[in-house]
């Protein structure tokens, strides 16, 4: 089968790479219109210094944010559209293909369930250059809820699940923790709650520390509701027991209490954490202190948690955000390179090699808290690469690197970042026999002084 081998307009310099200052982190704003059955997305590429469009037929739906497109078809397929400044080129892929299915599109992830309740999920991972989905449930009158990276769902006979990307892993981590009829779930700021028929409460959340869902149940009764804010679930039973958790980093483990057991007692809400409700007595209130327990007439102490990672560990340098706060309901993440994040959790991309301390500060209405990270990139900073030309052609059969300078170490990576083929020349050309199967792939020059990397990329189709 003839294969085309599209050349990708994209230099990365180590030291020079795009570091992409959205406040939501990785990737460009993306505005779509509509034809008829047929969308044309529209970016700014900064490094290219213009405007590329692309379009997309066989469009029923779609939704757009924060630089991820989400459509569906007429019949059931899903596609997921985000433009990669890195590749100087929209990337697209196709995760379901069942008629009936609707989309959500919320903080870079898409999530869709089918007519037959199937549950699925795709992100793009800017380090690989690859959408990754999975499906996770396979049971009829599911619904699901997508917030904050989290997807979540609930089953037509009340199993309750969830699943997040986890990049340190590079997966899909989806769990199910109840199995009971009448169930009800809530999902948000990581966080997922539920209450049965039964009258059963529990919690869920994932902890990247242990690459694991934590989750736990704290009440038996009947007729029990829930409330979930900030981290936090409070509940009230038939009876009028009032009673809240919260997870603990560190311990990794749920921390409940139960404080009052009053049939005057009004169902709970929840502010910057602090459980809040009426009894006969007037006001009461409980918060989550700093020491992580409950007490009485005490707001909750915000909290913040946080969990960076790199994720390429070299170019494209990218690290993962996670958010892991209590009680807050804003968010800062000042990344170390003047660029500051406003989402929950992100991508980030950074330009340089190195080492940063990204700085995480949460906020609520009275106060806030900040706490540290660190990630550090391999590669050598350099002043200036003016004048370096480097040009790679992909062929059917080989590859062929041109260079104004002396090549040095060359490196083929695929686009999961596993080297493909390495080699060494002192020339100014060099050719390479390749027999390359489709995909995105990358090409990284290194001098022999090691004062500069200069990488080129291409799509083969």
């Amino acid at each position: 089968m003839p294969r085309s081998f599209l050349l990708v307009l994209f230099v990365l310099i180590t030291g020079f790479l795009n570091a992409q200052f959205y406040n939501w982190g990785w990737g460009p704003p993306i505005s779509v219109n509509q034809n008829g059955s047929t969308i044309t997305c529209t970016v700014w590429d900064p490094e290219l210094n213009t405007t590329r469009t692309n379009s997309y037929t066989s469009v029923a739906q779609w939704i757009h944010e924060d630089g991820v497109v989400a459509t569906v078809s007429g019949g059931g397929v899903v596609r997921g559209i985000v433009y990669d400044i890195d590749l100087g080129a929209y990337v697209d892929d196709s995760f379901s293909f069942t008629s009936s299915t609707t989309i959500t599109n919320s903080a870079g992830v898409i999530a869709w369930v089918t007519g037959s309740g199937t549950v699925g999920a795709a992100i793009y991972n800017p380090a690989t250059h690859q959408w990754v989905d999975d499906q996770f449930s396979f049971s009829s009158g599911t619904t699901i809820q997508n917030r904050d990276g989290v997807v979540s769902w609930v089953t037509g006979s009340g199993t309750v699940g969830a699943a997040v990307y986890d990049p340190g892993v590079g997966q899909w981590r989806d769990d199910q923790f109840s199995f009971s009829s009448g169930t009800t779930a809530l999902n948000k700021d990581g966080v997922i709650a539920w209450s049965t028929g039964s009258g059963t409460v529990g919690a869920a959340v994932y902890d990247p520390s242990v690459g694991q869902w934590m989750d736990d149940q704290f009440s038996f009764s009947s007729n029990t509701a829930i409330v979930l804010e900030d981290g936090v679930i409070a509940w009230r039973t038939g009876s009028g027991t009032i009673g809240a958790a919260a997870y603990k980093w560190g311990t990794n483990a749920w921390i409940d209490q139960q404080f009052d057991f009053s049939a005057s007692s009004t169902m709970p809400t929840i502010t910057d954490g602090t459980v809040q409700w009426n009894n006969s007595n007037g006001m009461q209130r409980y918060g989550f202190t700093a020491s992580s327990q409950w007490q009485n007439n005490t707001n909750t102490s915000v909290r913040c948690e946080y969990f960076a990672e790199e994720v390429s560990g070299s170019a494209p340098n990218i690290a993962y955000l996670w958010c892991l706060s209590i009680g807050a309901s804003s968010y800062s993440h000042a990344c170390g390179d003047g660029h500051t994040i406003t989402r929950r959790w992100a991508w980030k991309s950074y330009a340089n090699s190195g080492a940063y301390s990204p700085q995480l500060t949460v906020f609520n209405a009275v106060s806030n808290s900040t706490c540290n990270g660190s990630v550090d990139f391999i590669g050598t900073n350099v002043a200036s690469h003016e004048g370096i030309d480097v040009q790679v052609a992909f062929q059917p059969d080989r590859i062929t690197i041109a260079s104004s300078e002396t090549i040095g170490t060359i490196e083929l990576f695929d686009a999961r970042g596993s080297l493909v083929a390495s080699g060494i020349s002192n020339d100014l050309r060099m050719t390479i026999p390749m027999d390359l199967r489709d995909g995105i792939y990358t090409v990284r020059c290194s001098s022999p002084q090691g004062i500069r990397t200069v990488t080129r990329g291409a799509v083969i189709q």
